[in-house]
């Protein structure tokens, strides 16, 4: 069974990105960024990628939250994953979603919707 954990909000907090999660059936305590994230195109969302215990974790970001993730890209914030009682640092979150982005531009393997979605969001 895939470990997901959901993304509902994104906040800004000094200069920190706060990405805000639903409340994972599964502890993500001692879990390990892995500093890489992928797109899930059918569902329009950036995937940033923990390891636990062997396991992928992934903190999937959905389009409602990309405007304030975008900030993350002129701005330097660390960004962190609160889910539940659970706060974890998601290193290398800037680079990975700058990489995604410039990749997406023009690319109609990731889909027509999401290629859209990602230049009237990012490249505008």
């Amino acid at each position: 069974m895939r470990k997901t954990i959901q993304i509902t909000r994104a906040e800004t907090r000094g200069d920190q990105l706060w990405l805000i999660g639903n409340m994972p059936s599964f502890s993500i305590e001692g879990a390990v960024p892995k500093c890489y994230m992928l797109v899930n195109s059918d569902e329009q969302a950036f995937v940033y990628i923990l390891e636990k215990d062997d396991e992928f974790v992934y903190v999937s970001i959905p389009q409602s939250c990309w405007n304030e993730i975008k900030e993350v890209l002129t701005e330097p914030l660390t960004v962190w994953l609160q889910a539940g009682t659970n706060e974890l640092e998601l290193i290398g979150f800037s680079e990975e979603l700058a990489y995604l982005i410039e990749n997406i531009a023009g690319n109609a393997n990731y889909g027509e919707e999401m290629e859209k979605a990602v230049k009237e969001t990012f490249l505008t």
